[in-house]
């Protein structure tokens, strides 16, 4: 099912999603580094599906710095993924998969049943410094899928579709999801959209997304109008589902993360790395995981 339209403005005659607020991130420290928040935040808990956005950066990183404070750590219910920016993160999970992606890859993990992963910056970094920008997004799994076998999904930016589009003024990174004969990389099991788009001044983009399906709207940095309203920089658009419709147009350069996908509907039950339905079934992987069940991985 072909999800993401790309069209000219003004050509799809449909209603615009009325944009019910634009929330700034909260800002956090963890260690050394600087982390922006926009989900969950204030009264916002998700955007079913989408359960957390974490903006790391951008981080300036010194020469012989102890790298990311991202030791082996367990995840069970849901997915994982990491968009990187600026800089490069090593995966390292108890399932045997490893990667190093660069600057414009992306990381895809299915947590399953569980699995114990550890991600960091390389070795030449944590010697010689540099800056490090990287978004991280937890996606849930609907109660069907959250028990099934972990998987990873790697890929380099070259491996990336790059969509140009109005005249050289936007460009749409396709992570996952169709357009226009070009397909994502990743295979996401549960049909999730995701995009990162750069836009120059002047540039506008605009997109049909099925009204039942929900959107999450990030803008790293820059200004743009979405569907009329103001968002700056570390901001997160809510949208309410009446509508298909979504046009941004940039004011300022400016950089931005689009996904869309069905929202389960069902109840979240979370503690710490492990997001399931129920209070019973988080005690069962905090047992699971205290008993090795979700593997053993050495930092």
């Amino acid at each position: 099912m072909q999800h993401w339209l790309f069209e000219k403005k003004g050509e799809f005659g449909m209603k615009y999603r009325t944009v019910k607020r634009v929330l700034d991130s909260e800002k956090h420290r963890i260690g050394s580094l600087i982390m922006y928040q926009p989900l969950p935040a204030g009264d916002l808990e998700q955007i079913d599906p989408f359960l957390l956005l974490h903006h790391h950066g951008p981080n300036k990183l010194g020469p012989h710095n102890s790298g990311l404070p991202f030791a082996p750590h367990p995840h069970r219910g849901f997915e994982t993924v990491t968009l990187i920016f600026e800089g490069n993160v090593v995966h390292h999970d108890s399932q045997g998969f490893s990667s190093r992606i660069q600057e414009g890859g992306v990381q895809w993990m299915t947590a399953g049943k569980g699995i114990i992963h550890s991600e960091n910056i390389d070795a030449r970094m944590r010697e010689q410094g540099g800056t490090l920008e990287i978004i991280q997004l937890w996606v849930n799994l609907p109660a069907r899928l959250k028990m099934m076998e972990a998987n990873y999904q790697g890929f380099q930016k070259e491996e990336i579709p790059l969509l140009s589009l109005a005249n050289g003024k936007l460009a749409v990174n396709l992570i996952s999801g169709i357009f226009d004969g070009s397909k994502g990389p990743v295979n996401s099991i549960t049909g999730i959209d995701l995009s990162t788009i750069f836009m120059k001044a002047g540039g506008i983009f605009e997109t049909e997304i099925d009204s039942a399906r929900n959107i999450l709207l990030y803008t790293l940095d820059g200004e743009v109008l979405i569907n009329g309203i103001k968002s700056g920089g570390r901001a997160l658009a809510e949208f309410d589902n009446d509508g298909s419709g979504l046009l941004i147009e940039a004011i300022t350069d400016s950089r931005l993360i689009l996904g869309s996908g069905m929202p389960y509907h069902e109840p979240v039950a979370a503690h710490g790395p492990f997001v399931m339905n129920t209070s019973t079934e988080i005690r069962e992987a905090i047992n699971d995981y205290q008993a090795g069940k979700m593997g053993i991985l050495e930092e």
